[in-house]
């Protein structure tokens, strides 16, 4: 168990595991999704799980250096949902304003894309939560291009527009409540092309209460609308 704690024990390594496993690869796109580590941790973490055989690094096809998973790390992953799952049921509480931010909830959300499920064209959905915006450009699904989460306006013709709460979004995106409980209580909304609004759940992959940290289609359970 030393060996093992020595490994992937410390805080930084688990989150760096997450955001691999939810198909970051690139240094930026980690460093986006990791909130609070500084380039230079980040750069000295992913040398450390290299040396200690937890990924590579290689470069992805159009050249750029690309951090993937080896089999030892792959391993980690019923892991590393375990204790996120233990974490929702009994350490998460409700997000501190000062945690609350729309890009970043954003982000979370275009890494439970199912780009299968998506529409044949590109969809841009709006978030506008309180004051702060955030945009989700949706790929068309045969297209082979990744969402993007942006900050700023992309440029597109926006095609859906979610409003309501910030850290109900946040509550969703961690996994401590459920899409279908969310559009329930009105806590969210998700107003636009009756198609493409009827299709919006099923576009994610949510990570709800009691699936152990699975990735659920659309949900989980009698909490789907």
């Amino acid at each position: 168990m030393n060996a093992g704690v020595e490994a992937v024990g410390d805080r930084w390594t688990l989150l760096v595991l997450r955001e691999l496993l939810l198909g970051s690869e690139h240094f930026n796109d980690l460093h986006r999704g990791l909130p609070g580590i500084s380039r230079t941790l980040l750069s000295a973490r992913l040398r450390r799980m290299r040396a200690h055989g937890l990924l590579t690094r290689t470069p992805d096809p159009t050249g750029r250096p690309a951090y993937r998973l080896t089999p030892a790390g792959a391993a980690l992953e019923p892991l590393v949902w375990q204790l996120g799952d233990w974490a929702r049921r009994w350490w998460f509480g409700d997000p501190e304003p000062g945690q609350l931010d729309v890009g970043q909830a954003v982000w979370r959300l275009r890494q439970y894309v199912r780009t299968e499920a998506l529409p044949e064209r590109r969809v841009v959905v709006e978030f506008a939560l309180g004051a702060e915006r955030g945009w989700l450009v949706l790929p068309g699904r045969a297209s082979g291009d990744d969402a993007s989460a942006c900050r700023v306006h992309p440029g597109y013709e926006v095609d859906l527009w979610v409003s309501g709460d910030l850290a109900e979004l946040h509550r969703l995106v961690a996994g401590t409540t459920t899409i279908g409980a969310v559009r329930r209580a009105g806590a969210l909304r998700v107003d636009g092309d009756p198609e493409l609004t009827a299709g919006f759940e099923g576009w994610f992959a949510w990570r709800t209460p009691g699936a152990g940290g699975e990735a659920v289609p659309g949900g989980s359970g009698p909490d789907t609308l």
